[in-house]
């Protein structure tokens, strides 16, 4: 793991030190292609996510006066993402046991699940989230991990865990936007120094460019160690919570176990019920974040480990391991006990294929 990380430390990416909260809010903020990441808020303490008009969430500066050190504008993965350079600094030699394709720079890729039982029965898939981490945390390659819980109506929250039990309030998939990166700057500030996230393609963009800018300040990104990335074809604002309320729970998420993307629909389980609501994604594409629309990244490709359930069969979670560390950790987990893994059939990568191709010709369409 140290050789990736200290060679991070020497990449030089330019911080557009010209550059202000202004610049960020005119280039992104108002052109509506801000993804929500949070990176700009988690390593700023001049701006915060807050709730602007119409109720709209959103970095806001809350100081009255802007000092243009350039940090949010060259953090933002909606300035600009110089994806070859930060995979050459990455990834490195990708001709040292790596690929590259469509979707992305990979050692090895696997289908996952869980081998414990107390995580599938809270897990989305295969569990390989959770079980990764309890591994990584177990063999001291973390000392916590930052997940995205929910509350009661399925709210996303943002939790600093640091034990096993924590770390199973973050299983199961939240399709609401929320700015995830904020618990970086949140385990900083409570002492954690191996520090692991697990978030959405737009997340990991912004930390690897944290990562890989010229650092003018510390801003503690040397304590982030590893980078789980989610699958994500599109996601959602909080609306889509009042709208599935409506059409099928009774006003009020406190009965639903949870939500899942298969195929062209929504699912939406209930506890203690087997049948499940069905919502067509057609009804629910209006309340997909505006910052999705430009997204070219479906498998998260700068993680070190990449996560979805497409490719798989029901049950499993499709992962790919792409750094040294993300293949470390896949392999101990395996080693110890954690996880099992079966070989992914060539049908399901293609599919995971098929959908990372619409994502990038969507999202290039769409920004340009």
């Amino acid at each position: 793991m140290g050789t990736e990380t200290e060679e991070r430390k020497f990449v030089r990416l330019p911080t557009f030190l010209e550059r202000g909260f202004l610049d960020l809010r005119n280039a992104v903020i108002a052109q509506r292609i801000c993804c929500l990441c949070g990176t700009c808020a988690a390593f700023c303490y001049k701006i915060d996510i807050l709730e602007g008009e119409g109720g709209k969430i959103e970095p806001k500066f809350i100081e009255e006066y802007d000092t243009v050190c350039g940090q949010c504008y060259a953090y933002c993965p909606r300035t600009f993402l110089p994806q070859s350079e930060i995979e050459r600094r990455i990834f490195g030699d990708e001709g040292k046991g790596a690929e590259r394709d469509i979707l992305g720079v990979y050692r090895s890729f696997y289908a996952v699940r869980s081998k414990k039982e107390d995580i599938l029965k809270r897990a989305q898939d295969g569990g390989a989230v959770t079980s990764l981490l309890a591994y990584a945390l177990d063999e001291g390659l973390i000392d916590c991990a930052v997940i995205t819980t929910s509350d009661a109506e399925w709210k996303p929250l943002t939790k600093v865990a640091r034990t096993y039990e924590e770390l199973k309030e973050g299983a199961g998939t939240k399709y609401t936007l929320y700015p995830g990166v904020i618990g970086v700057r949140d385990a900083i500030k409570g002492g954690c120094e191996a520090i692991g996230f697990v978030g959405l393609p737009c997340q990991i963009q912004g930390l690897r460019k944290v990562q890989t800018a010229e650092q003018p300040y510390d801003v503690g990104i040397t304590k982030v160690k590893l980078l789980i990335g989610l699958f994500c074809m599109d996601n959602f604002t909080e609306a889509l919570l009042d709208f599935v309320v409506k059409q099928c729970a009774g006003g009020s998420l406190e009965g639903v176990s949870k939500f899942e993307i298969r195929d062209k629909d929504l699912l939406v389980y209930e506890k203690d019920k087997e049948e499940k609501h069905r919502i067509p994604l057609d009804e629910v594409k209006s309340y997909v974040g505006a910052g999705c629309l430009v997204c070219m990244d479906y498998t998260a490709e700068l993680a070190d480990i990449s996560i979805g359930s497409v490719g798989s069969e029901e049950g499993w979670s499709t992962v790919f391991a792409r750094t040294e560390i993300g293949e470390e950790v896949v392999r101990g987990a395996l080693e110890k006990g954690y996880i099992e893994v079966m070989k992914i059939e060539r049908a399901g990568l293609e599919s995971i294929r098929r959908l990372a191709k619409k994502k990038k010709e969507s999202g290039m369409q769409r920004s340009t």
